[in-house]
């Protein structure tokens, strides 16, 4: 394990974070806030700035070596640990969260933009932290590590660390050159991000509103500045929006690409995307036929069914309204939408429609095999034949493994059978509310700090798609390599 160039990765990683913290800074002096609430995020500042010069003079004669694909591994698990615990101070050093341990689930929740919240009056909170929980959304939406390839010095190491952040059937990559491929991938998601922000200031609802539910929903992550989430602007074209941009960022980002560089065939061809579009269709049609009777009007249960599709399938979770008291076959849908989340490539949880694709044409598979043993079969993804279909079974199996253990430590103090599996789903799906007493109408202020940890746990796990959290506590991760030797007579 190369500790040396481990340590020369994290304080890069140290000064970036002390770079976002201006913005909130910034804000805090905007609006003239009490001097706790900006000390806070001057200190937090400081601290990370001061941890990134003392490891960067550590470390300052590290030669680029022995780097495989376990220290990228390590770098990205720290990477997340350390902008969880260290993102969490302005909430606590401020007051305005006194407990540490909601500090932390709020700002892992920000990060993984998963958006469950243990805040209570969100609208007490003074703008400046109210941006920051945006703003961890933006930053977590593409990926921490994506957005520091984008503007950080290339580097040989930079293929390792970025498929040990989105290890995924698929990176989504436009050109060959991974730093490339990450700023032009980041070079769309700001773009997209600044045409959602201006549609919005033309609903009137003015720039923080505007700035705060562009960087949620860019990140498909779901935090409000309102109590009532969306549903306080009481704007259709408002809802119709953030709708219609919460796919857009929950779809895979290169297609965008292709479509600006006029390579339509590209997106035509895309076995996701149709996937994906079947999928939210299908889901609105069957939920509108169940819901629509219990409303006045059909527009208005069309309008709901749709935001709530946009919302939970592409894991951004925007409060709008209180789909608890739909039938359990909604609800199930629900689940099921969680689960299965965005595109790969795209800022959305869950356990992506390739996966999905996977399952279902694997299965069809076997069942074919059964009824003509010696028929050959290959299996394809977008034209793609998948020849190492084992990896994507253990995934699926590692998934339904660690969602148990994750099921049965959560029910140690949640008593509730519904509101323990429908937590686990959101949380490792980072898709944001639950059911029943932590459904979208209500917030995890409750839930005890044990389980707080637990599902922190579970959103990081769930962000990382299991693989490098797994890798970073794995005794085998830490343990010498033996060199050969190489030495000559």
């Amino acid at each position: 394990m190369n500790y040396k160039m481990i340590f020369y990765v994290i304080g890069k990683m140290f000064k970036l974070l002390s770079g976002l913290l201006l913005l909130p800074i910034l804000c805090s002096f905007l609006y003239q806030e009490s001097n706790k609430i900006t000390f806070s995020f001057i200190i937090t500042a400081l601290i990370c700035f001061i941890i990134y010069i003392i490891i960067n003079y550590l470390t300052k004669d590290e030669t680029e070596r022995d780097f495989y694909k376990r220290e990228g591994f390590v770098i990205v698990t720290l990477t997340w640990i350390i902008f969880s615990l260290f993102g969490a101070l302005p909430f606590y050093l401020s007051g305005e969260i006194p407990s540490y341990i909601d500090s932390f689930f709020e700002t892992v929740s920000g990060f993984t933009t998963t958006g469950s919240t243990i805040i209570q009056d969100v609208e007490s909170l003074d703008k400046s932290l109210l941006l920051w929980r945006s703003f961890t959304h933006f930053i977590g939406g593409m990926g921490v590590i994506v957005f520091a390839l984008a503007i950080l010095p290339r580097s040989p190491h930079t293929i390792h660390i970025a498929k040990a952040e989105v290890p995924g059937p698929y990176f989504g990559k436009v050109v060959s050159s991974m730093k490339q491929n990450a700023i032009y991938l980041y070079g769309i998601y700001i773009v997209l991000t600044i045409i959602l922000f201006i549609l919005l200031l033309f609903g009137n609802i003015g720039v923080f509103d505007s700035i705060n539910i562009a960087f949620s929903t860019a990140g498909t992550g779901g935090f409000a500045i309102k109590n009532s989430g969306i549903a306080f602007y009481n704007s259709t074209y408002i809802t119709v929006v953030v709708a219609i941009f919460m796919l857009i960022f929950s779809m895979n980002l290169s297609l965008i690409y292709f479509i600006v560089f006029r390579r339509y065939f590209k997106v035509l061809k895309s076995e996701e995307l149709k996937w994906f579009i079947g999928l939210v269709a299908i889901c609105s049609i069957v939920m509108f036929l169940d819901i629509y009777r219990s409303y006045d009007t059909p527009t208005h249960s069309l309008l709901d069914v749709f935001f709530t599709v946009s919302s939970i399938v592409s894991t951004t979770g925007f409060t709008y309204n209180d789909f608890n008291i739909w039938p359990v076959f909604s609800k199930m849908i629900i689940l099921i939408l969680m689960i299965v989340g965005g595109c790969s490539g795209g800022t959305a949880g869950g356990i992506k429609i390739p996966r999905l694709i996977f399952f279902v044409k694997n299965a069809k598979k076997s069942i074919s095999k059964a009824l003509n043993p010696k028929k050959i079969i290959t299996l394809k993804i977008d034209g793609k034949i998948i020849k190492d279909t084992t990896h994507l079974s253990n995934y699926l199996l590692l998934y339904g493994f660690i969602f148990t253990i994750i099921l049965l430590l959560t029910t140690i103090q949640i008593n509730n059978f519904e509101d323990a599996i429908s937590l686990v789903v959101t949380t490792i799906s980072n898709a944001g509310p639950a059911f029943n007493n932590f459904g979208p109408m209500s917030n995890f202020s409750q839930i005890p700090g044990f389980t707080k940890i637990i599902l922190s746990l579970s959103m990081l796990l769930g962000r990382l798609e299991l693989i490098p959290l797994i890798v970073f506590f794995s005794s085998k991760t830490w343990r010498k390599r033996r060199k050969a030797n190489t030495k000559c007579k």
